[in-house]
C-alpha cells in the first residue's frame, strides 16, 4: 500500500497578498483590497518593516481578511529582514521565480521596460496565478550546516588560489624544482619549507651531507633518492645567480603565502569538525538520516549535502529535490523538431558542486558507480560531463530513497527496483 502526503491547501480568499520588490536599501509594496490599489515604499530596515507589517495587518482586518501573504523574489540576503519580520508576526511568506517575473513583465506591461513600480504588480499577478515557490525556514542546525558548508567552500577556493600563487612563486625562486605540485604539501615538503624555505641557495650553502641530516631529522621517512634529486635541482637552479636582495624578497613572500595556506588548511579542518558535530546532533533527532558509509559517502560530504538539502522530509518526492538542486531536465521539442535535453541549473549551484565532489571518487573502476559510469561513457559514448550529471542525478534520487527507507545501505538494493530486488531475494 502506498501512502502519499497531501499538501495542506490555504484558503487564499481570506489572505491579502502583499507583493514586494526588494532592493538593498528600499522595498516597494503593492497590494489590492477593498476595490483599491495600494502602493508604498519604505527603507529596507527591520524596525521600519515592522511598522509597515503592523499597518498592513490592520488594513487586512478592516477589509475582513484573516492574514497577509508576503511575496517577493529571492535577492541574495536582502529579503531576509522582510521575510523574518513577516514570519514573526504570523504572516505567510513565499517567493516567485526571478526569471518568471522577468518574462511575465512583458506579458503584464506589453513592453520590455523595468521600473520599481512595475515589478510588484507583476509579482502580484504571478501570485494570483499561484506561481509561487515555498519559502523554507530552516532550523538552527540546518542553518548552521548550510552556512558552514558555504564557508568551507570559500576556504577551499582560497586554498586552491594560494597553492597556485605558491607554485608560481616557486618558478622564480626554485626554477628547476622537478617534483609534482603535491610534494610541497607532504611531510617532506613541509620539512623543506620549514628548514630551507624552498630556497635553493640555502640548500647548496648547507652542503649535501648536512642537507640530508637536517631533512631526515625533520622528515624521518624521506627517501635518499628524494634528497639527492632535491639537491641536484637546487644545484641547477642556483646557476641563474639571482641578486641576493631579490632572493630575500621572494623567500619572504613565499613564507607569507605558505603561512596563509596553513591557516586556511587548519580553518578547513575546524569547519569539518564542527559540521560533523552538527550532523551527529541531527542524526539523533532524525534516525532516518543515513549514516556515513565507507565507499558511499563520508561524514564530511554527508554534512555538506544535508546543509544544501535541508530537512529531507520537506520534499514529498525525489523529483522536487531534483528540481531544488537544478538537476531536473529541460526539454526542447516542437513538432518534428527535437532539441537537446539539458539540466536546468536553476537550483543550488553549491549543492551540485557538493554532489559532484561526492560522486567523483565513486566512478573509478571497482567503486560503487565504476561499471555504471563506464557503460554510460564508453558504450553509450556520452561525454564525461554528461555521464557525471547522470551519476549525480542517480545518486541524489537514491540518497532520497535511502533516507525514506531508514535502513542500512544495501549495494544490491541500490541498483535494483523494489520488485526486482524482492524477486531476487
Amino acid at each position: 500500500m502506498k501512502i502519499t502526503n497531501i499538501a495542506e491547501e490555504i484558503n487564499l480568499n481570506q489572505i491579502m497578498d502583499i507583493s514586494v520588490d526588494v532592493h538593498k536599501d528600499t522595498l516597494n509594496f503593492f497590494f489590492v483590497t477593498g476595490g483599491k490599489e495600494f502602493t508604498d515604499e519604505c527603507r529596507n530596515r527591520t524596525d521600519v518593516i515592522e511598522r509597515r507589517i503592523k499597518k498592513y495587518i490592520k488594513i487586512a482586518k478592516d477589509n475582513e481578511m484573516n492574514n497577509l501573504r508576503i511575496i517577493c523574489e529571492p535577492t541574495g540576503q536582502y529579503q531576509n529582514s522582510l521575510l523574518r519580520t513577516a514570519r514573526r508576526h504570523g504572516c505567510l511568506t513565499c517567493y516567485v521565480n526571478a526569471e518568471s517575473v522577468k518574462k511575465f513583465r512583458v506579458v503584464e506591461t506589453n513592453d520590455t521596460g523595468k521600473t520599481d513600480t512595475k515589478d510588484p504588480r507583476v509579482i502580484s499577478t504571478l501570485a494570483r496565478l499561484n506561481k509561487v515557490i515555498k519559502h523554507r525556514m530552516l532550523g538552527e542546525d540546518y542553518l548552521m550546516l548550510r552556512k558552514l558548508g558555504k564557508i568551507y567552500d570559500e576556504t577551499d577556493v582560497e586554498i586552491v588560489r594560494l597553492k597556485g600563487r605558491l607554485n608560481k612563486l616557486m618558478v622564480e625562486l626554485f626554477c628547476d624544482y622537478s617534483f609534482k605540485k603535491d610534494f610541497l604539501y607532504s611531510n617532506s615538503g613541509f620539512a623543506l619549507v620549514e628548514k630551507y624555505g624552498c630556497n635553493p641557495y640555502r640548500i647548496i650553502k648547507s652542503g649535501f651531507n648536512r642537507f640530508c641530516r637536517t631533512m631526515k631529522k625533520a622528515a624521518p621517512r624521506i627517501h635518499e633518492k628524494t634528497l639527492k634529486r632535491l639537491f641536484e635541482d637546487a644545484q641547477s637552479s642556483v646557476l641563474n645567480e639571482l641578486p641576493p636582495g631579490y632572493i630575500e624578497v621572494l623567500q619572504q613572500r613565499f613564507y607569507q603565502l605558505f603561512q596563509d595556506y596553513l591557516k586556511q588548511d587548519k580553518r578547513k579542518e575546524e569547519i569539518v569538525e564542527k559540521m560533523i558535530e552538527i550532523l551527529n546532533r541531527l542524526r539523533e533527532k532524525d534516525p532516518n538520516i543515513p549514516p556515513p558509509t565507507v565507499g558511499v559517502i563520508s561524514a564530511k560530504n554527508l554534512a555538506r549535502l544535508l546543509g544544501e538539502t535541508g530537512p529531507l522530509d520537506d520534499f514529498s518526492n525525489w523529483r522536487k529535490l531534483m528540481r531544488y538542486f537544478g538537476l531536473n531536465i529541460r526539454m526542447r521539442q516542437s513538432g518534428q523538431y527535437q532539441g537537446q535535453n539539458k539540466i536546468t541549473k536553476k537550483g543550488r549551484p553549491l549543492g551540485r558542486k557538493v554532489l559532484d565532489n561526492i560522486v567523483l571518487p565513486l566512478v573509478k573502476q571497482g567503486c560503487l558507480y565504476g561499471d555504471y559510469y563506464h557503460v554510460k561513457k564508453d558504450k553509450e559514448k556520452r561525454p564525461g560531463n554528461k555521464a557525471m550529471t547522470i551519476i549525480m542525478r542517480n545518486f541524489l534520487k537514491k540518497f532520497y530513497g535511502w533516507y525514506q527507507s531508514g535502513k542500512a545501505f544495501d549495494q544490491k538494493r541500490f541498483f535494483n527496483s523494489e520488485s526486482r530486488y524482492s524477486k531476487a531475494a
